[in-house]
């Protein structure tokens, strides 16, 4: 059964999904929003307010009726950092607590190699991140918390279990989580995998906005894919939910070993695609073939509304999309094809998935109660009380086990904002 106090920190996370987009508004205009009452908005933005979320205005007036407060997020309240961990690239960046489109801060990407130690690959992440902090403005006392994208399987503790494409042998295991926490004592530190932030951020801020049933896929030296189910990030019960490129036989694994085996010029050959180059269209017409039949199997076992193609591969445009959706549809035969889109996030999909991950946690965790430095993984179904007990979520009523903390997406899914627009 659902408690009073239950609902209303639900309620709360519902006014500050429609706060996170730097806007001031009126408690009228959010119960517009969410489908509140104004009494139940009211209670939330005081509960936002004793935690030191919300600031509120004096009256002002305003187009039509009387004047009334406004309320927005409180930027001063900390912020937020993300990290794309590639095995060639690393990517940071850093936000604060109000919304995107203010006080974001993204240095250029730094250039690493597959085979670097992880404490090169470390020391990398750790550089990038003094900087972007730098250029903020804040010290790691502000950091509320901290979401990293890696390549590879990564368990629901945050250890890399496997990972084949950085190659140095020591990446595997818990030193990249344990690395961060230790860095970032007063934050809730999260590590996942890459192509599950990449559905975020797709879902987030790219072409899936407002769409629950979501496959992204992202090719480029490799693929993998991350999955939206019933709006919320799917793992799977090992999380190993989308990496189908390790099955060798599969048209997953023959996409994959024809990235692999393209990795040194791939980024020229899409380019020269995209050109319409006749002999760069012949070989990545072949590549279409392997990911519209893998896209195919990906429709018989999930059925999403929608599948986003992103990664380098995107960057060929409609010379690798065409070939995918012609070998797609005839492969889906008489059952319904979702529609095929090219992400429009470039290379940073990872990185703004990360971000949203981020956002989610800090206000998971400032609703809680928690100090700052709280654990974010929690058993499934439930989250802590002040008292230190547990008790189900109310999302979780079904007992579906999808509610702990890095899961409980529901309250933050995208509205009608146009897709692609950074709320």
């Amino acid at each position: 059964m659902v408690s009073t106090a239950d609902l209303g920190r639900w309620n709360a996370e519902l006014v500050l999904g429609r706060l996170y987009d730097r806007r001031a508004r009126s408690n009228a205009e959010l119960a517009r929003r969410t489908g509140l009452s104004r009494s139940t908005v009211e209670r939330a933005l005081d509960l936002l307010a004793e935690r030191g979320l919300v600031a509120k205005s004096a009256p002002v007036a305003l187009p039509s009726g009387r004047p009334a407060a406004l309320y927005r997020l409180r930027p001063e309240a900390g912020c937020l950092v993300a990290v794309d961990v590639g095995a060639h690239t690393v990517r940071v960046r850093v936000d604060d607590l109000a919304g995107p489109g203010g006080a974001e801060h993204e240095p250029e990407p730094v250039r690493v190699d597959p085979a670097d130690p992880a404490d090169k690959r470390l020391a990398a992440v750790d550089a990038l991140v003094d900087r972007a902090l730098a250029e903020a403005g804040a010290g790691a006392e502000r950091v509320r918390a901290v979401t990293v994208g890696t390549p590879g399987i990564v368990d629901a503790g945050g250890t890399v279990v496997a990972c084949r494409v950085i190659r140095s042998g020591d990446w595997v295991g818990s030193r990249l989580r344990s690395r961060v926490a230790e860095r970032f004592p007063g934050a809730a530190v999260t590590v996942d995998n890459d192509a599950n932030l990449a559905v975020l951020g797709e879902q987030r801020f790219g072409v899936a906005g407002g769409a629950r049933e979501i496959v992204a896929v992202f090719a480029g030296r490799r693929v993998g894919f991350g999955i939206v189910h019933g709006g919320r990030l799917h793992r799977g019960a090992h999380h190993q939910a989308g990496e189908a490129a390790n099955i060798r036989d599969s048209w997953w694994g023959r996409a994959n070993d024809w990235l692999r085996g393209h990795q040194d010029v791939a980024p020229q050959l899409f380019a020269a695609a995209a050109d319409g180059q006749a002999e760069a269209l012949e070989q990545t017409a072949e590549l279409g073939r392997l990911l519209g039949m893998a896209f195919a199997e990906v429709v018989h076992t999930v059925d999403p509304e929608l599948i986003v193609l992103g990664g380098a591969v995107s960057l060929a445009g409609a010379a690798v999309l065409d070939p995918v959706a012609e070998h797609f549809k005839r492969a889906c035969r008489d059952t319904t094809a979702p529609p095929l889109v090219l992400s429009t996030l470039g290379r940073r999909p990872v990185l703004l998935g990360a971000a949203e991950s981020a956002r989610r946690t800090a206000f998971t965790h400032l609703l809680d109660g928690h100090p700052a430095g709280a654990h974010p993984y929690e058993p499934a179904g439930t989250y802590p009380y002040g008292d230190g007990g547990r008790r189900p979520h109310p999302l979780d009523a079904d007992g579906d086990g999808q509610s702990t903390d890095r899961e409980r997406e529901a309250p933050y899914l995208p509205d009608n904002t146009p897709p692609g627009s950074l709320r």
